[in-house]
């Protein structure tokens, strides 16, 4: 597929590393020189000097021969131009950030059909929903839903004296009758590991687990943590994310204090909200945040635009013993620091965004796909049609060139983990894991 990227901040950075490691033909556009030549030198990709809403550039670029636009500045209108510029081009799927609420909700005279966008993509709004998923699974890095909502892929800590830590994974399986969930992967140490039925886990290793709804519980349990639902919250910032999430607590019924440093903004906030209680004052100032109740709080969510002031915050808040602590990074170079402060996990605006495009870019028979923090597997949920040639086969009979987890398999109302005796058939959503090198096998094996 052929695919020009606009912008080369670092969510074009981002998705122009991710598909060229796909073997996509990427053409990247910036308007800085100095951006540009790094990055050519970076990745194996072709790089465009200049404006990204130009016509001149984007033929420069071969927008004529292009499968795919995504305009990803930091630039509402340049997006939005680049995107009605490739519709003149007929580019078949053109996608575009826009960040500014100004331009939603889309009115007739604004709306994708009108602007020849197929896709348009809020950052912020995206970040909020992907808070909203991790405060539904809490102390959880990372939460994918799959099979219509029925299966959810978590990423947990295992804790120490964690039921998990008895024996290797077989064994495990036997002792617990372990049949509605399912570890897929492993960090340890900053490496990613597919786990085998011999593998042993250690205190402090990042588990990804894909299992039934119902099952949350009995995850929770083997990895040695307690499942507490989230009522209170504490949210600091006036940002688009807080703004967005603070409507979606509403929503849900979750109380929820927000603390704004501007007083404007806090004002503002205060007649926009309508159950937020939303107080003016300093985030970092400890006595404000215990006056009204850190201690009491079952989540904290430091969703400030200051990276430095929402990891001091969220140090602050695990040292008042708060369970469920959420910070917003956009500097992807503090995310290693995020488990040394005691935070849970981080949020970023910007890579929302890239995971909502690449499941977007892998559609047709790809349902669904989820990218993990601090870990290069990616799981991707496919349909199975009467192409796919492992119709009928034994999983174990597989011959695979890259090794693949096959984590859950959803056949009518029924989901299941397969074991090695599973065979798929037609209709079959299966949930598949994988190092990002397995991708073309993957794709080979469910055309």
């Amino acid at each position: 597929m052929r695919i020009i990227v606009v912008g080369a901040g670092s969510v074009g950075t981002h998705l122009a590393g991710h598909l060229s490691s796909e073997n996509q033909d990427v053409t990247l556009i910036d308007a800085s020189k100095q951006r540009a030549q790094v990055l050519q030198d970076q990745f194996d990709i072709m790089v465009v000097e200049g404006n990204g809403a130009s016509p001149r550039i984007l033929r420069k670029a071969g927008i004529e021969r292009c499968d795919m636009l995504m305009a990803v500045t930091n630039s509402d209108e340049t997006n939005m131009i680049a995107a009605l510029a490739a519709a003149q081009y007929n580019v078949p799927f053109k996608i575009a950030r826009v960040s500014d609420m100004d331009y939603y909700p889309l009115d007739d005279w604004l709306s994708e059909h009108h602007l020849g966008v197929d896709l348009l993509i809020n950052p912020e709004f995206e970040c909020a929903l992907q808070i909203m998923n991790l405060l539904g699974v809490p102390e959880a890095t990372d939460v994918a839903e799959f099979g219509s909502g029925q299966v959810l892929l978590v990423g947990l800590t295992v804790h120490e004296g964690a039921p998990c830590l008895e024996g290797p994974l077989h064994d495990l399986k036997i002792k617990f009758g372990v049949e509605n969930y399912l570890i897929v992967a492993i960090t340890r140490a900053g490496q990613t590991l597919l786990p085998h039925g011999s593998t042993h886990l250690e205190a402090g290793d990042q588990v990804y687990i894909i299992a039934k709804k119902q099952a949350m519980d009995y995850v929770y349990e083997f990895c040695g943590m307690d499942r507490k639902p989230i009522k209170r919250v504490m949210v600091l910032g006036g940002s688009k994310v807080a703004y967005y999430l603070c409507q979606m607590l509403e929503r849900q019924r979750i109380n929820a204090t927000l603390i704004v440093a501007d007083g404007d903004r806090a004002e503002e906030l205060a007649e926009e909200l309508d159950e937020t209680l939303v107080i003016q004052g300093d985030a970092t100032d400890v006595e404000l945040l215990e006056q009204e109740g850190l201690n009491e709080m079952d989540a904290f969510l430091a969703l400030t635009q200051d990276d430095e002031e929402n990891l001091l915050t969220g140090l602050i808040a695990r040292n008042h013993r708060v369970t469920v602590v959420i910070a917003l990074l956009e500097k992807l170079e503090y995310v290693p620091l995020v488990k040394k402060v005691g935070v849970n996990t981080a949020v970023s605006s910007r890579l929302a965004v890239v995971d909502t495009i690449l499941k977007y870019v892998r559609r047709g028979n790809i349902l669904s796909v989820a990218t993990l923090k601090g870990n290069s597997a990616e799981i991707i949920e496919f349909i199975v049609t009467e192409r796919c040639k492992l119709v009928g086969t034994a999983l174990k009979h597989l011959k695979l060139k890259t090794r693949v987890v096959f984590g859950m398999i959803s056949r009518g109302q029924d989901v299941f983990i397969p074991t090695g005796f599973s065979t798929l058939e037609v209709g079959d959503k299966v949930v598949v894991i994988g190092q990002p090198e397995s991708q073309r096998q993957l794709e080979a094996m469910f055309p």
